[in-house]
């Protein structure tokens, strides 16, 4: 096993406290851990993957995913990958307050947009066995919009990438004929253009850069091909500043490709 420095463990004491960075943010901690205590700064990907071989026991894992909006701006995780992982949050969240998450899921997931108003969840409180008020309701999503696991614009409610990275295998479980992959990163895609003709799923960056030049896009699944049905996103531009992470490679795969 790869053992973990002092540099990782500041990391890792950090991102905890955290939870979810985006990749700009992740870069800055990896280089303030690494010059704290005097390391070379290793690649992102290896310095990550490190850490995830020493806290696999703990069922945990940092992980990297990109957000379902159109900037597609890429984030990393610190996720449960125990089966009840949804369970995890129960130190933050009453069981009353997870019944109403798990029923905000299901219309989230059943949804076209994959997302829901913010009125549509609060009078989801109505099937709740346990008695929950609209007021209790309403600081339940604050508190979760603020600990990303929603995201929350102009009264329109979706989940936020913590919870499409964390609660993955779950969405999968219990949502089989409605969770689509998109059909570029392979990632799940709840948001996002769909073909007419064929299950195919795209999300708008995704869409973005698939369609990029050309003038009459046409359906990704070389067995339908159909036109498809949608204005192609405009590619967003990057942040000042912004630099491209790597994805993650455990330390002995990079080591055998540099051989």
């Amino acid at each position: 096993m790869a053992h973990m420095t002092d540099a990782h463990r500041l990391f890792l004491q950090s991102f905890m406290s955290k939870f979810i960075l985006d990749a700009q943010g992740v870069k800055k901690l990896h280089k303030m851990a690494c010059e704290r205590f005097q390391v070379d700064c290793e690649n992102i990907a290896q310095f990550v993957g490190v850490i995830n071989i020493n806290i696999k026991p703990l069922h945990l894992e940092i992980k990297k995913g990109i957000a379902e909006d159109h900037d597609g701006k890429q984030y990393y995780c610190l996720v449960n990958t125990s089966e009840n992982s949804l369970l995890r949050s129960s130190t933050d969240y009453s069981v009353n307050e997870l019944e109403l998450f798990k029923k905000m899921i299901g219309q989230i997931v059943a949804s076209e947009s994959g997302t829901m108003s913010s009125t549509e969840a609060l009078n989801l409180v109505e099937d709740l066995v346990k008695r929950m008020s609209k007021k209790d309701a309403q600081d339940m999503l604050e508190r979760m919009e603020r600990d990303k696991w929603i995201a929350v614009d102009k009264g329109s409610i979706a989940l936020d990438t913590r919870a499409l990275l964390e609660l993955d295998s779950y969405l999968e479980e219990m949502h089989p004929q409605l969770v689509v992959k998109c059909n570029m990163c392979k990632r799940i895609c709840l948001r996002g253009q769909s073909c007419e003709e064929c299950p195919v799923k795209l999300h708008l960056h995704c869409a973005s850069r698939f369609f990029k030049g050309q003038e009459t896009p046409h359906c990704p699944n070389r067995n339908c091909n159909a036109d498809w049905p949608h204005e192609v996103p405009l590619p967003k531009t990057k942040e000042p500043g912004a630099t491209q992470v790597n994805e993650q490679e455990p330390p002995s795969q990079a080591r055998k490709r540099r051989r």
